[in-house]
């Protein structure tokens, strides 16, 4: 049995009403039975953290795929990380993990108005950084925010904090990365 482990923020993590949940790791599991799925995502975490989270979260395990999941903390004005610095953490992710054991997730659509530190401007170059990471690394990639976009009602899909996904927008982030994770092993 293959086994993917999810490797992200609160996003992943299935951050409902300030907790973690398993809605994610669930939902996954549910449309890919034939797959381990094992999250060891952090809420809050930065691609600065999730390097060094790397020995003890990712590290220790065989597994086959890694859904890397960063970039909503990164894009924060709190944290301010640049767009620099986020490429190159990416860069050092991809390759602690392997190109051909990566698949990509972009940050999260926002909803600025409500989560004031999440800059619309930064959020946008924070996207285009992570696929351009995606296509020098020729590795699958969700932009999930440009998805979230596609739906036309994007701020329906986050809970009242403007950042964390409901649960409509966790049943479109589970199938989105379905379908890619599907397609990656197909491949």
């Amino acid at each position: 049995m293959k086994k993917i482990i999810l490797f992200g923020d609160s996003l992943l993590a299935g951050y409902i009403d300030g907790h973690a949940t398993n809605i994610v790791t669930q939902g996954l599991q549910e449309k890919l039975p034939n797959f381990t799925i094992i999250n060891n995502s952090v809420p809050g975490t930065t691609t600065e953290e999730a390097i060094d989270f790397y020995e003890l979260r990712i590290k220790p395990f065989k597994y086959d795929l890694i859904i890397l999941a960063l970039g909503t903390n990164d894009a924060s004005m709190q944290f301010g990380l640049s767009a620099g610095r986020y490429a190159h953490n990416l860069q050092i992710l991809v390759d602690l993990i392997g190109s051909d054991k990566t698949l990509l997730m972009g940050p999260s659509y926002t909803n600025w108005k409500i989560a004031t530190d999440q800059a619309w401007p930064k959020t946008l170059q924070f996207e285009l950084v992570a696929e351009e990471c995606h296509v020098k690394n020729n590795i699958p990639f969700l932009n999930l925010a440009k998805v979230m976009r596609k739906t036309g009602h994007p701020n329906k899909l986050l809970q009242k904090d403007g950042i964390h996904l409901n649960n409509e927008g966790n049943k479109l982030l589970i199938e989105n990365l379905a379908e890619l994770i599907k397609k990656k092993v197909a491949s």
